[in-house]
C-alpha cells in the first residue's frame, strides 16, 4: 500500500534540509582553505592553525546544543537558530583578513556551525524510525548536495571567475533555504524536557559504542588531513579548480550508494565488518595518494575508495539511535560528533599543517595510511556488538 500523501509531504522538507545543510558544509570544508590562501595570503601552517581552532570550539558547542535540543520543546528550533547565526558570522569573515580577526571569527563560526550534523541526524533518525521510513534515501540528499555544490563552485571558479568570495552569497542563499525547510519539517520533541536528571555518563559505559567512536576518530583524523590540504596540493601542481570540485564529487559517489542501501547494509553485514572494511579502504586511498599523486589517478582513487570515514560515522550514528535512551539522543549524537569528528579535525589541522609545511603532503598521506593500518590490527582486541533497540 502506498504511503499516505500527508506522510510524503512531511518527508519532503527533510530531503531538502539534508541537501541544503550539507551544501553549507561543502562551502566551508571544500573552499575555505582556498579562500584563506588566495584572499588572506596565509601559509599552509597558518591555514592549519585557523582550521583547527573551529573544531576545538565546536567540541564544547556540540555538547551545549545537544543538551539544549534534548531539553527543548522542539529540537528543530535549535537547528534553525544555529543556521541563522552561522550565516551572519560566515559572511563576516570577508570583512577583515588580519590573522587575529580571522582566528576570532573562525571560533565563533564553528561554535554555531559544528552542531549542524549532530542535530540534523538526531531529528532525521528519530522521525524516520518513528514513521517507519528509510533514513538512507533522505541522507543521500546531503551527500549529493555536498558533492554537487563542490563541483558547481569549482566549475564557476575555473570558468567564470577566480574570486573565491562567491562562497559568501552562496552561503546566505543556501542558509535561507535550509531555515525554511527545517521550519517546514514536523517537530521532533526534546525528550529530556521537564526531567530533573539525565544520566549522560551512561553514554561512556557502552564499550561497543566507544569502539565505534575510536574508528570514527581515526577516520576523520585522516580524512581531515586530506580535505584540509589536498586542494592546495592539487593547485600547486597546476591543476584547475574544477579538478578539486570533481574530486570531491567522486569521493562521495560511493557514499551515495551506501545511504541508498543504508538499511540493507546493516541487515546484511555486522557493524564490525562495515567499519573494518572502511578502514582498510582508507589505507588504499591514502597509499594511492602518496604513491601516485597524479591528477587522473587521484580522481580514479577518489571514485573507488570514497569518503568511508563518513560511513563509519553513520555506523556509529545508527548504533546510537538504536541503543541510547530517547532523552539522551540529541546529546549523544552531538557528543559523538564532538569527540570523534571535531577533535580529530582539530588535530588534523594543527598536526597536518606542520607535516605539510615541513615534509610535504605526500608524507602526510603516508602517515594517514599507517594510522589506519594500526587501527585494523588493534581491532581484534576491541569490543563490537550489534545494536538492539532499547526504546
Amino acid at each position: 500500500m502506498d504511503r499516505p500523501q500527508s506522510i510524503r509531504r512531511m518527508l519532503a522538507p527533510f530531503f531538502i534540509a539534508n541537501g541544503l545543510i550539507y551544501g553549507l558544509n561543502s562551502l566551508y570544508y571544500s573552499f575555505m582553505p582556498k579562500y584563506l590562501k588566495d584572499m588572506a595570503g596565509l601559509s599552509e601552517g597558518e591555514i592549519g592553525g585557523l582550521l583547527s581552532v573551529g573544531p576545538l570550539v565546536g567540541i564544547v558547542s556540540m555538547i551545549i546544543f545537544g543538551i539544549a535540543a534534548d531539553k527543548a520543546k522542539v529540537k528543530n528550533n535549535v537547528l534553525i537558530f544555529v543556521i541563522i547565526v552561522s550565516a551572519v558570522v560566515f559572511c563576516s569573515l570577508n570583512i577583515n583578513s588580519s590573522y587575529v580577526y580571522l582566528l576570532l571569527i573562525f571560533a565563533v563560526l564553528m561554535f554555531f556551525m559544528s552542531p549542524f550534523g549532530g542535530l540534523l541526524d538526531a531529528i532525521s533518525l528519530e522521525f524516520t524510525t518513528a514513521a517507519g521510513f528509510k533514513y538512507g534515501p533522505m541522507r543521500i540528499m546531503g551527500s549529493a548536495a555536498f558533492g554537487a555544490i563542490s563541483l558547481i563552485i569549482g566549475v564557476i571558479l575555473s570558468v567564470f571567475t577566480a574570486d573565491v568570495r562567491i562562497i559568501f552569497p552562496a552561503y546566505v542563499i543556501l542558509g535561507a533555504g535550509a531555515v525554511i525547510s527545517v521550519k517546514m519539517m514536523p517537530g521532533v520533541a526534546g525528550h529530556a524536557r521537564g526531567k530533573d536528571k539525565v544520566l549522560y555518563r551512561d553514554f561512556f559505559k557502552d564499550k561497543a559504542c566507544l569502539t565505534l567512536l575510536l574508528f570514527m576518530f581515526v577516520g576523520h583524523l585522516s580524512f581531515g588531513a586530506y580535505i584540509n590540504f589536498m586542494q592546495n596540493f592539487l593547485e600547486a601542481q597546476n591543476n584547475p579548480s574544477w579538478i578539486w570540485g570533481l574530486n570531491v564529487f567522486l569521493t562521495i559517489s560511493f557514499e551515495i550508494f551506501f545511504f541508498w542501501k543504508f538499511e540493507y547494509f546493516f541487515k546484511k553485514f555486522t557493524i564490525k565488518q562495515i567499519v573494518i572494511f572502511c578502514a582498510f579502504t582508507q589505507v588504499l586511498r591514502y597509499l594511492s595518494f602518496a604513491l601516485l599523486p597524479i591528477g587522473g589517478m587521484i580522481l580514479i582513487t577518489s571514485l573507488l575508495t570514497g569518503s568511508f570515514a563518513t560511513i563509519i560515522h553513520y555506523a556509529a550514528a545508527y548504533y546510537i539511535n538504536m541503543t541510547v535512551k530517547k532523552e539522551m539522543r540529541a546529546l549523544s549524537q552531538t557528543l559523538m560528533c564532538s569527540l570523534s569528528f571535531l577533535f580529530p579535525r582539530f588535530l588534523s589541522g594543527v598536526l597536518g599543517g606542520l607535516v605539510v609545511q615541513n615534509y610535504g603532503f605526500i608524507t602526510l598521506m603516508q602517515i594517514c595510511a599507517v594510522i589506519n593500518i594500526l587501527l585494523i590490527l588493534s581491532s581484534k582486541f576491541l569490543t563490537f556488538r550489534e545494536p538492539v533497540d532499547k526504546n
